[in-house]
């Protein structure tokens, strides 16, 4: 099965396979640009990774907060989370188990 077929299959839960991805993206961003930040030498570079840093840590926010707001990240309640997350993983397999 092919990864459309599967997001197709996937049906409500595709909007957030996308948000996850776009989060754990944006997490991977302000990573790297503290880094990077943190390396530069030059003012000029350091103003413009603050600049890129403070963009990433909204774009996290905007995601973060859509998914809170549509049940989709419980990052206030770590039982929750773990439940949600328990029922993702049983869908996954069951998505791994259709493709074969």
């Amino acid at each position: 099965m092919e990864m459309e077929e599967m997001l197709e299959k996937a049906g409500e839960n595709r909007d957030e396979l996308i948000a996850t991805e776009m989060l754990v993206t944006s997490k991977a961003a302000v990573r790297t640009y503290a880094v990077a930040l943190t390396e530069a030498a030059s003012p000029e570079v350091r103003d413009v990774l603050k600049r890129q840093l403070t963009q990433a840590i909204n774009q996290h926010a905007r995601v973060a907060d859509y998914m809170m707001e549509n049940g989709m990240y419980h990052a206030h309640d770590v039982k929750d989370q773990l439940k949600h997350d328990k029922k993702k993983v049983k869908t996954v397999k069951k998505l791994s188990k259709d493709k074969k």
